[in-house]
């Protein structure tokens, strides 16, 4: 660890320009992903490189997971520390208990439906014949309209279905079975799943074994509880469970796109065993395209026989425009700017389908009464930027469950006993923030008031739901040395630059326990000077 703090600190030297007398540099490293950040105390900083650049390779790919930190002096000496016990600096983040989860964030585990399990059994013999009658109409249509066979990789045996579902706990749908049992990979992406092609059963086991299960290759991987996103309603209703991932949510394919497939073994109530769902990153929801994988080919297959199917001379796939495909993507975000110019009450009684609508963002208002979103009754998360005053009126929005507001006036009166509010972040508040309202909210699961001034700080404590906060860290040393009974935090975030002996010692204050803080010291060697650097000595 030595020679990293010297390799650091070497690199933050070169990094740092003139004029200062002090750097910091920020190293975060997680399992997924690493964060960089740096300063130095020059008035006028300037940097003759870009960090990253700097940076870039510095860090073992075998490092212990941890956040590490150099502290550089204008004399070349420097102290370099590490711990595992803070997950991030930059902003510094306490994570204390890490099973705690935002609402609809599943931690893997869930029990498996009863459909799912497996059962050692071949695939169905009917099945197998409605999908093979299906598979082989495609191959025969494609081989007439492109003048040779599709170009599949070999079917699987019974042997290795059953050792891939081995490896996933769980039963695949038989049909997506028989569709394997026949063609092992759609590698030319040749139509037979419309824009979507199945990948290999290899491919099926080690997406759904990166990362959480159900998160389809880690798309869907946890964020940090003070970042975690509401999640929303997918469509059409009662289909797809609300969830931001799903162990049960088996990805099998996809397309060039970023957006990939999935059969759901454990739909809602309305759902069906095996449904196929689009997901990814693009969508933020997942989307519900068929009943099955049969009901894929099918369609697939009825497009064929009625000649609605184009092709271009060289590409390996039909186009064919299936009804799956056409199924609406809702739009569940609304984002307007500039609303002090704007006629917002006209603009949501426009809106042509506001039962969709489940976020709206307002951002430059002059004075803002949330009430005039009240037809919205689907709403679940409401953001307003940059305003001067907001009367935050939300009685009537049942489903509320995440508002930020980010004004120089807020009348928080409006929001007392809100059932479902579980998330709040207040920001650039211009005067005191008192909590006797937010202890009427049942669920305040979430609260962000750094930066704001908090006269009963103290009174944190009587938010019972409480379990994350983001806080400065002026705020937090007050909390913690008013000797008040403190919410049963799961996480802490502290906005602002926090050394890691600080944000260790507010971690040992929280816990009550040791918190490891590995420190080292060293002194960089002289850089040899500008003439010598020219002449290469």
């Amino acid at each position: 660890m030595g020679e990293m703090g010297k390799n650091l600190a070497g690199r933050l030297w070169d990094w740092a320009g003139e004029g200062w007398t002090e750097a910091v540099l920020h190293v975060s490293a997680t399992d997924r992903w690493r964060s960089f950040d740096a300063w130095t105390d020059a008035p006028d900083p300037e940097h003759p490189s870009s960090l990253m650049d700097r940076l870039h390779g510095i860090i073992p790919r075998d490092a212990p997971l941890a956040v590490y930190e150099v502290v550089l002096r204008a004399d070349g000496t420097y102290r370099f520390a590490s711990s595992s016990e803070v997950s991030t600096l930059s902003p510094a983040r306490l994570v204390i208990d890490p099973a705690v989860r935002c609402p609809n964030h599943p931690v893997p585990g869930m029990p498996r439906p009863a459909a799912a399990e497996p059962t050692g059994q071949p695939t169905d013999p009917g099945v197998l014949r409605e999908v093979g009658a299906l598979v082989t109409e495609f191959a025969d249509r494609y081989t007439a309209i492109t003048g040779h066979a599709p170009e599949w990789e070999p079917g699987r045996t019974e042997e290795e279905i059953a050792a891939a579902e081995a490896r996933i706990r769980a039963r695949l749908p038989e049909d997506l079975r028989a569709l394997y049992r026949l063609v092992g990979r759609d590698t030319p992406e040749s139509g037979l799943l419309g824009y979507y092609a199945h990948d290999s059963l290899e491919e099926l086991v080690e997406r759904y074994c990166d990362g959480p299960p159900g998160s389809y290759g880690g798309v869907a991987e946890e964020r940090p509880l003070d970042d975690a996103d509401v999640v929303f309603d997918a469509a059409p209703p009662g289909r797809i469970k609300r969830l931001l991932r799903n162990d049960w949510w088996v990805t099998f394919g996809g397309n060039h796109s970023g957006e990939m497939i999935a059969v759901d073994l454990d739909p809602a109530e309305h759902g069906r065993h095996g449904q196929v769902l689009e997901v990814g990153d693009i969508l933020g929801v997942p989307r519900y395209l068929a009943g099955s994988v049969t009901a894929m080919l099918t369609e697939i297959v009825t497009e064929l026989r009625a000649n609605r199917v184009t092709h271009q001379e060289g590409d390996p796939r039909l186009d064919v425009a299936a009804a799956f495909h056409q199924y609406p993507y809702r739009e569940h975000r609304h984002i307007l700017h500039g609303v002090a110019d704007l006629n917002l009450a006209a603009i949501v009684t426009d809106l042509e389908q506001p039962d969709l609508v489940q976020a709206f963002y307002l951002n430059d208002g002059n004075h803002i009464d949330l009430a005039v979103l009240e037809s919205l009754t689907s709403l679940r998360e409401i953001g307003v930027h940059r305003t001067d005053t907001v009367t935050p009126t939300v009685s009537n929005l049942p489903e509320l469950e995440s508002l930020t507001m980010d004004a120089a006036t807020v009348d928080l009166a409006p929001l007392t006993g809100h059932p479902t509010l579980w998330d709040l972040k207040l920001a650039n508040l211009t005067h005191p923030v008192e909590l006797d309202v937010l202890a009427t909210l049942p669920r305040l699961t979430r609260l962000c008031i750094a930066g704001l001034d908090v006269p009963d700080i103290e009174d944190l404590g009587r938010l019972s739901a409480l379990r994350v906060v983001t806080v400065d860290a002026t705020q937090l040393d007050r909390l913690l040395s008013s000797g008040c009974p403190l919410p049963k935090l799961a996480a802490v975030r502290i906005n602002g630059r926090v050394l890691l002996r600080e944000a260790v010692e507010f971690r040992r204050n929280l816990t009550g326990t040791r918190v490891q803080l590995g420190e080292t010291a060293g002194t960089l060697p002289a850089p040899a000077p500008d003439n010598e650097r020219q002449d290469g000595r």
